[in-house]
């Protein structure tokens, strides 16, 4: 009988380390380094009183081109791919070759890639994300991709680029080349 008891309680413990750990790595909390908006930047984006989707794209229009907008807002020294799988995805990791760093960050940069469509998903949708590290190994950016089944975006921090977060019929096409090119990764 103690030993069963003893059983269970090292499964309890085993269980609560596990979903502790995954709690985690789902939320970077030992290696984020996001540079997240101010309160007057977030703003800038919500929608707000006397509204209507004209004039809230105009103010995303706006900030296109602007580099303080763009993702991740800082240097990117490495990026992995991820399946989007809960507690496996860890071990499914792929590093973009460093020489296609800046291809991806032009696809995220690249309004063409994405559209105005409204979203309505939950990131454990999504197929794949990707992470962004920079220098010093820390999470700077975090992109999650709902290509074929809904061909939806989410991504940490938010980029007025990638406009209300829904991949163009383009975008599709071009993120699935992305990752499917095995000489975009190491």
């Amino acid at each position: 009988m103690k030993r069963i008891r003893k059983s269970i309680l090292i499964f309890i413990i085993l269980l609560g380390v596990l979903g502790l750990w995954y709690w985690a790595d789902d939320m970077d909390y030992f290696q984020s380094d996001y540079k997240e908006y101010s309160l007057d930047e977030k703003r800038l984006f919500k929608w707000q009183d006397g509204d209507n989707d004209e004039t809230l794209k105009k103010r995303y229009e706006s900030n296109f081109s602007n580099d303080n907008y763009s993702f991740p807002r800082q240097k990117v020294h490495r990026i992995k791919l991820f399946k989007n799988i809960p507690m496996i995805s860890a071990f499914s990791s792929k590093s973009v070759n460093k020489n296609k760093i800046d291809n991806f960050l032009m696809f995220c940069n690249d309004t063409s890639n994405f559209s105005w469509s409204e979203t309505t998903w939950n990131i454990s949708e999504s197929e794949y994300y990707f992470r962004l590290y920079n220098q010093e190994n820390k999470v700077v950016g975090k992109i999650y991709f709902c290509i074929d089944k809904c061909g939806m975006t989410s991504s940490i921090p938010f980029c007025p680029s990638m406009k209300f977060g829904t991949l163009s019929e383009i975008g599709r096409i071009n993120i699935k080349r992305f990752i499917e090119n095995q000489d975009n990764w190491e």
